[in-house]
């Protein structure tokens, strides 16, 4: 038996969506997680094993999966049991694709399955929260939450309450080329480095985020019409954005200049920065030729991927 969940992609409004600003993020369904379900000996109790990472852990173990898989046992009121847990991911780690999440998205539904339950989108969600605010520091909540509904959705905290999300309307349909710089991106610095910076002075980031927060209203309106050339230029102004709040890289930038180019319709860095990966918003008949420059231009790999028209 197996379960699974994709990765996502915040397509715009990152980093501003930590301060209650609203974000819109479309989960990648085609790139998962999977977690294989094996029973084992009696008495031996939970053993999760990542065989791409070499490692295993055990229900004790101080690791982020082995404190999510005790956290759901709790939750589903389940015995540690005798069981071995197998991930497999084609999500690179640290890369701005929701890796973390779409494992441990994997994992609680596993655990749920060995319950014999069914958990509900909601329920999942806070479950990896919880786990990713203890590894993240002050993860936006966007991407477990992407990852549990598996579908494009706008994300918006609240000052006091659970967030605002809600199922948005595509257009389109829309083709998106997906570039990963091969360098790691840690959620837990960026965020923290900003925060940091907000803290020092806060007026300017205030200003930025407002802006960011009024083309993620745009691009909402965009996503369901079917001009990309729109599109595109409300996604690379928020590129912009993020270069002035110092989250990009030089290597996300040379990315982003490739992408448009070579003919896409505008491109932005995507999740935390400072490395990860970037989109392009391009027509279907160039993404070949899109994902092509972006790997002369320095991109460790490349995904083309869709996003569908809602009924």
């Amino acid at each position: 038996m197996q379960t699974s969940a994709p990765g996502k992609l915040i397509l715009c409004g990152e980093h501003a969506v930590v301060y209650q600003r609203p974000a819109i993020a479309i989960p990648l369904r085609d790139v998962r997680a999977t977690i294989t379900i094996a029973p084992a000996a009696p008495g031996s109790g939970l053993t999760v094993k990542a065989p791409e990472l070499r490692a295993v852990w055990r229900l004790q173990a101080q690791e982020p999966l082995s404190a999510l898989a005790s956290m759901t046992l709790d939750y589903l009121k389940l015995a540690e049991p005798d069981v071995e847990l197998t991930i497999a991911s084609a999500l690179p780690i640290a890369s701005g694709m929701g890796s973390g999440a779409a494992v441990g998205t994997a994992l609680v539904r596993a655990l749920a399955y060995v319950a014999g339950r069914t958990l509900d989108a909601a329920s999942i969600a806070e479950l990896v929260y919880t786990s990713e605010r203890a590894f993240h520091g002050t993860p936006s909540g966007i991407d477990n939450t992407v990852v549990a509904y598996e579908q494009p959705i706008w994300f918006q905290r609240q000052a006091a309450g659970p967030p605002l999300i809600a199922p948005l309307e595509v257009g389109g349909p829309w083709t998106l080329v997906v570039a990963d710089t091969g360098v790691a991106s840690s959620t837990h610095a960026v965020v923290g480095d900003l925060r940091a910076r907000w803290q020092a002075d806060p007026a300017p980031y205030e200003r930025s985020f407002d802006a960011v927060a009024a083309l993620v209203v745009q691009v909402r309106a965009a996503l369901g019409g079917s001009d990309g050339a729109a599109l595109g230029a409300l996604l690379n102004r928020n590129h912009e954005l993020l270069v002035e709040l110092g989250v990009s890289a030089a290597q996300l930038d040379t990315l982003v200049a490739a992408a448009r180019s070579a003919g896409a319709w505008g491109a932005k860095m995507s999740g935390a920065g400072w490395g990860g990966v970037m989109l392009a918003l391009v027509a279907p008949a160039i993404a070949a030729t899109v994902a092509e420059a972006l790997r002369t231009a320095g991109a460790a790999r490349t995904w083309i991927t869709h996003l569908e028209r809602t009924p």
